[in-house]
């Protein structure tokens, strides 16, 4: 328990952030983390025992703390002079934790410097804690588990005490007021998203929803907590409209470069995402820049389901031919191919496509998903093919990742040498 617990510590004050691969992709980029998430491959790590700070009893919190509606009790023992710090702000901080028995479990003077911790993603009572202090302060707490470390997925709920300096405040970008829901003046895209243009652009032609972007943006729930921000990692991303939520995508192609605009999208516009909230999300969104792609062939009219001469596999994938190919040779699961293809969902979204990149996906047949591995293995060299994939044979409701039954157009442009097989039922390539 002691290796979970002091795990769950180190989340807490982890910096939010995502890196990128090259190929662009939903915007699911911040993993909320709580005091409840254990890292238990991390290896324990030794920590120094630190004494309870002069006239502390852990079981009897002194008489004059502050008990809050939430469990929370509260004792300020340096009252600081700066600044308090606001919910989503990033906070720089030296700090100590014990267990009920007095056992040192965490402390930042075990690693020798400061911990960065950004409240909009940290367990609720360290947030209520920290706002309740100011610059230069010091404070002990005691969390209980409802707001603090839960005991999931391993150990056991416990109380746990800090002691906490605030040694710096990096300010998050400010919660605009009308948050919660779009003003009279927001015009409202033919999906349902909410737009109000603040800054407008220098660019004379919209995004495109298959054009690559680089993207500024801060993301906040309908409560104000900032639950995306890559301007406070300092760091624009890159984005294909296609490939973010359905809100992003119409959000994103009714912007021109330099534009800053303030957008709501209701929650079943966000989905698929790991990150959005099931309610409203408010963004603000800068558009950077754009470069121009290829443009997708045009959905086939036969997305909602296959049609009555298409062939099926063994395993329940539906196939047709579209051009016959020039081979002979079927490729097996180990086999390395080169590969054009365009991949949409039934109701006509385009999730992924290497014609618009203009450059060919090279990978092991077994490397992609199940449904995609066993239909690849009908084609010869130099066909083009239409693929029905079922869910329980594509994504199989991962998060983040499409609903339902997928349908791909492929060219097998050429059969390589054998490869060894990687482990089966991987994504599909445009998926990592």
């Amino acid at each position: 328990m002691r290796r979970s617990v002091a795990a769950a510590l180190a989340l807490t004050i982890a910096s939010a952030g995502c890196s990128k691969k090259e190929e662009p992709k939903p915007a699911t980029q911040t993993t909320e983390m709580t005091a409840g998430t254990a890292a238990a491959s991390n290896k324990p790590r030794k920590v120094d025992q630190v004494p309870l700070p002069t006239g502390i009893d852990l079981a009897h919190p002194p008489a004059d703390a502050i008990r809050t509606k939430d469990g929370m009790i509260f004792k300020s023992l340096v009252d600081g002079d700066g600044p308090a710090p606001g919910k989503n702000d990033t906070v720089v901080i030296n700090y100590t934790g014990w267990r009920p028995s007095g056992e040192t479990m965490y402390s930042t003077r075990s690693r020798g410097k400061p911990s960065p911790m950004p409240l909009a993603n940290t367990a609720i009572g360290f947030v209520e804690a920290l706002t309740m202090m100011k610059k230069g302060g010091r404070a002990i707490f005691w969390l209980p588990p409802e707001i603090g470390y839960k005991g999931t997925p391993q150990g056991t709920p416990e109380t746990l005490t800090f002691e906490v300096e605030l040694l710096d405040i990096k300010p998050a970008p400010p919660i605009p007021a009308d948050v919660a829901a779009p003003p009279a003046d927001a015009r409202k895209t033919d999906k349902g998203v909410f737009i109000k243009t603040l800054t407008p652009g220098t660019g004379k032609d919209k995004l495109r929803y298959y054009d690559l972007a680089t993207i500024s943006y801060t993301a906040w729930d309908e409560t104000g907590r900032m639950f995306d921000s890559t301007e406070t990692r300092g760091q624009p991303r890159p984005s294909a409209p296609y490939r973010e939520t359905p809100g992003l995508e119409s959000a994103l192609t009714q912007m021109v470069v330099g534009e800053r605009a303030r957008v709501w999208i209701p929650g079943p516009l966000n989905q698929p995402s790991l990150s959005a909230p099931a309610g409203m999300a408010c963004y603000e969104i800068t558009l950077n820049s754009i470069t121009p792609q290829h443009a997708p062939p045009p959905a086939p009219k036969d997305l909602a389901a296959p049609p009555k001469d298409a062939q099926k596999t063994a395993l329940g994938v539906f196939y047709k031919v579209i051009k016959p190919g020039t081979g002979t040779q079927h490729p097996t699961a180990t086999d390395q191919i080169k590969v054009h293809y365009t991949e949409w969902t039934t109701d006509g979204r385009l999730v992924d496509s290497t014609v618009v990149r203009d450059k060919p996906a090279e990978f092991v047949v077994s490397a992609v998903i199940k449904g995609w591995t066993d239909g690849l293995q009908v084609m010869t060299a130099g066909e083009q093919a239409r693929f029905w994939i079922p869910e329980e044979l594509a994504y199989k409701g991962q998060p983040g990742r499409p609903a339902g039954m997928m349908v791909f157009d492929v060219e097998l442009i050429e059969i390589k040498a054998a490869a060894p097989a990687p482990k089966a039922g991987g994504p599909a390539p445009g998926h990592p």
